[in-house]
């Protein structure tokens, strides 16, 4: 398989995480469908426009308008079916992430979530086109059975189920849970990948897991990012805080940023790729918070220790919030979710800027987001601000890793 094509079809694809690690490992995307226009507009932008500085999907095909998809609707288009029908043979790789809120421990672990059957258009999707090998990833949770609220009273998980799935559709497969910490990600978060193989291809796909172990050191070292511990929160971060001055945040004339520091090691020099200190973030803009907020993060900073604060001292700080972080500069942080008002800067009481997000998620510097920075109310449940984008990706130096594991698993 030496001459191997390393062709690739992202799904879910949000704004790129995993499009952007899959491309840095050396795959060739062909398209990508997502749904969200703020969440495809970054994409776009950064992975598929002329001139993009991650050009990850240069043969993007003509039937394909380079604009959202509703997987639903792209899948009930005939004409989309049978064009993906005629790629059989020719894709190696269809991956995704579906929506993971009826799955996350973090949520209501609810088996009858309506997103949930996305998992199933995404093996859908694989039927069609039958790529020599497919991956998902998505939250520990689809590891899991539902049991407070099951799915048409199956007890089995959603993981143990697709893999089932695949097997009927002549794949070989197998789930397991990997740590992005492990990769360089400043971040414990820990994520189920299921993958299949083509069963002609005689590959165990539990083998993946392997080599996915074996890249890691190598993996490290080409970014020159430390092979024994994890990167710190302040090791990602650091240069990012510059409190001797506050400036206009360029997108949003009402809120402050600030410039570039001089960075300080392999991981922070790794992300700004070149960009000078006095520059000025992309998407640093810094939350107004009221007194109150301000009292609760200065409290928390003063009297808390780091890390998870308790409900207790929560509920004296008279918030309903049931999770705040007080960010712990010498540890990786917890997995970062959509809302940048769970994690409190470790210096200033203040919420993390979407740019901090996308630091200790992996995201250099020169990805840039795209569409509002933030979304609250019913309108979170369909639109995907800057801030969702970042939380919902797979972080890019996982996904690289994952890619360069995918690669070694075929012999590639």
């Amino acid at each position: 398989m030496a001459e191997l094509d390393l062709t690739s079809i992202d799904l879910f694809a949000g704004c790129g995480g995993l499009s952007l690690g899959l491309h840095r490992a050396g795959w060739d995307g062909l398209f990508a469908i997502e749904r969200d226009p703020m969440a495809f507009d970054t994409l776009h932008s950064n992975l598929v426009a002329d001139g993009a500085p991650y050009l990850a999907y240069q043969k993007w095909p003509s039937w394909v308008d380079r604009s959202p998809h509703d997987i639903d609707a792209f899948l009930s288009e005939p004409s989309n079916r049978q064009r993906l029908l005629n790629l059989r043979g020719k894709i190696t790789l269809v991956a995704g992430g579906p929506p993971c809120q009826g799955f996350s421990v973090g949520g209501a672990r609810n088996g009858a979530d309506e997103r949930n059957h996305l998992v199933h258009r995404l093996l859908e999707f694989v039927e069609l086109v039958q790529p020599k090998v497919t991956l998902i990833e998505n939250v520990e949770g689809i590891t899991r059975p539902f049991k407070s609220r099951p799915r048409d009273g199956a007890q089995v998980s959603v993981a143990a189920e697709v893999v089932e799935a695949l097997g009927q559709l002549g794949y070989s497969a197998a789930f397991g849970i990997a740590n992005a910490s492990h990769f360089g990600v400043p971040q414990i978060r820990r994520r189920a990948i299921i993958v299949g193989v083509r069963s002609e291809l005689d590959i165990s796909p539990s083998d993946f897991f392997e080599h996915l172990e074996k890249v890691r050191e190598q993996h490290l070292m080409t970014h020159g990012l430390p092979v024994d511990r994890p990167v710190t929160a302040a090791e990602a971060i650091a240069d990012l805080l510059n409190q001797d001055e506050r400036i206009e945040c360029p997108d949003s004339p009402k809120f402050d940023s600030s410039t570039y520091i001089d960075a300080v090691g392999p991981y922070a020099t790794e992300m700004r790729r070149g960009i000078p200190s006095g520059a000025v973030p992309d998407s640093h803009r810094y939350t107004k918070h009221g007194e109150r907020i301000l009292h609760l993060y200065e409290q928390a900073q003063e009297t808390q220790p780091r890390g998870r604060l308790s409900k207790e001292f929560l509920l004296s700080m008279g918030t309903k919030k049931d999770k705040k972080v007080v960010v712990d500069p010498d540890a990786p942080v917890s997995t970062i979710t959509t809302h940048p008002d769970e994690f409190i800067h470790y210096v200033e009481p203040r919420n993390v800027t979407v740019r901090e997000m996308a630091r200790l998620q992996s995201f250099p510097d020169d990805f840039r987001f795209k569409g509002r920075y933030t979304i609250n109310g019913p309108r979170r449940k369909f639109d995907v601000a800057r801030c969702s984008q970042v939380g919902n990706a797979v972080p890019p130096l996982f996904a690289e890793a994952v890619g360069r594991a995918l690669k070694a698993l075929l012999h590639a």
